[in-house]
């Protein structure tokens, strides 16, 4: 019994310490520009999407168009074209092999700097909302039209709503936003960037963390405790992916040679995100 004893003690303290290392794992870079927090009340919808990838853009653009809000399309980063130096400046693949016990990969990288790209274009503007879209989604574009109207007239409640998220997190209410939809907050960690709502606070936020890269972007984007932003989902859920993972996503397959240490620390990691967004977020 002692041993066992022994063992949980041990277990315990290297949760407890994995947990104590990975609540805050960037540093603000005080070379980002100092943005109106605030802007001039409007909406803009910035939708992703490869130069390449016209088959995408010609499967969304009606449904972006149907929004009827103004929108801008911006030339995602295509990671393979990357050379290697400069891949290199923009990552820190260390860090990400501890979190996440793998390699970064191409597509990873590129997904990552187009949502930085969209983040400072729409802090360069006047608006004060951006509703963002990767090119892989399908939605009704008047019952998504709904929700959002209904989303930025609590706009208090918020500061990141994921809207496409992949699962459902655990979620518990926020705030009732009509008879069909709800704001709800994640318990644990949820993932995916294809479609969400974000104000100029959350994004100042984003942007002067952002670099090097050491996780995945929607890993990054849901630490709310790290950003002190209020970070919410809705259901249910009206927006979904068509097309399967964004080409701006995708990542090379690699084989698994990672060290069984890298395993325990991301392991650690995972355990501390689910903590921390059950208890450390807003």
């Amino acid at each position: 019994m002692k041993i066992i004893r022994t063992g949980i003690i041990a277990i315990a303290g290297v949760i407890i310490a994995g947990c104590s290392f990975f609540v805050k794992l960037h540093k603000i870079n005080d070379n980002v520009t100092s943005y109106d927090q605030t802007g001039d009340g409007s909406l803009h919808v910035y939708l992703l999407n490869l130069d390449k990838s016209t088959d995408r853009l010609a499967n969304v653009k009606p449904l972006i168009d149907g929004l009827g809000y103004s929108y801008t399309r911006i030339s995602a980063v295509y990671g393979k074209e990357l050379s290697q130096e400069y891949r290199d400046s923009v990552t820190n693949p260390d860090k990400y092999r501890i979190l996440m016990h793998n390699d970064i990969g191409a597509g990873t990288i590129g997904c990552y700097l187009s949502h930085i790209n969209i983040w400072k274009e729409f802090l360069q503007s006047q608006h004060s909302y951006a509703l963002i879209f990767e090119d892989d989604v399908e939605f009704e574009p008047q019952k998504l039209k709904k929700l959002v109207d209904l989303l930025l007239s609590s706009s208090k409640e918020w500061d990141l709503v994921n809207i496409d998220v992949n699962r459902h997190g655990f979620s518990k209410p926020a705030k009732q936003l009509s008879q069909l939809f709800r704001l709800v907050k994640f318990r644990v960690r949820v993932g995916n960037t294809s479609c969400y709502l974000i104000n100029r606070k959350a994004a100042m936020a984003l942007l002067q963390k952002a670099l090097p890269i050491s996780m995945p972007v929607d890993h990054y984007m849901m630490r709310p405790w790290e950003f002190d932003i209020k970070v919410r989902g809705v259901t249910p859920q009206i927006v979904h992916q068509s097309f399967g993972d964004s080409e701006i996503k995708k990542q090379e397959k690699q084989a698994s040679q990672i060290a069984f240490w890298y395993k325990l620390t991301s392991l650690l990691y995972q355990i501390t995100a689910d903590i921390m967004t059950m208890f450390g977020s807003k």
